[in-house]
């Protein structure tokens, strides 16, 4: 029984590594040089005061190696992200964008990062985002081909890959 337990363990650990590896790996093709990924209660808008040590240390640690160009950051609702078919609540659209305000407002004012760009990962992008190329367009398609956004029913085994809930903070540093 301690031998099954410990695999479960093991088994349980690894796919949440493969849910980080994924969103590591969304921000590795947008070319991030550093992210964070924190979790909010649901319903909840505010980051918690290890959220923001958390998110603190991360840009602490980026402005030691050189200096930081721009922050990109990417909010769930409490749902996974929408199929091209799926429409999202109203209600939820609004739960991610308070999450965005949340998370920009402690970067711009606390952290003083001058550069944050929000990306509401309750709406896909639209025909014409996706015609142009914008960057809603782009960072989105990003996070959903490596997996890091993906939409019910496709969040893996114990919906291990899920990102409903979570914020994620891309710090991308001046070449």
């Amino acid at each position: 029984m301690k031998k099954i337990l410990l695999f479960l363990a093991g088994l349980l650990l690894a796919i949440h590594a493969n849910a980080w590896t994924t969103t590591k790996d969304a921000a590795d093709r947008l070319g991030a040089d550093q992210v964070k990924e924190v979790t909010f209660e649901k319903s909840a808008t505010g980051l918690s005061e290890a959220q923001k040590v958390e998110i603190r240390a991360a840009i602490s640690e980026a402005s030691k190696k050189g200096k930081i160009d721009e922050v990109k950051v990417l909010a769930w609702s409490d749902k996974e992200y929408p199929t091209e078919s799926g429409k999202p609540s109203k209600s939820d659209i609004n739960l991610a964008k308070d999450r965005l305000k949340d998370l920009k407002a402690f970067l711009k004012d606390e952290l003083k990062v001058s550069d944050v760009d929000t990306y509401n990962m309750s709406e896909r992008p639209n025909a014409i985002e996706k015609f142009f190329h914008t960057s809603d367009s782009k960072v989105k398609n990003a996070a959903e081909a490596e997996g890091a956004a993906p939409t019910a029913g496709n969040t893996g085994l114990f919906d291990m890959k899920a990102q409903a809930a979570k914020g994620v903070v891309m710090i991308f540093m001046k070449k």
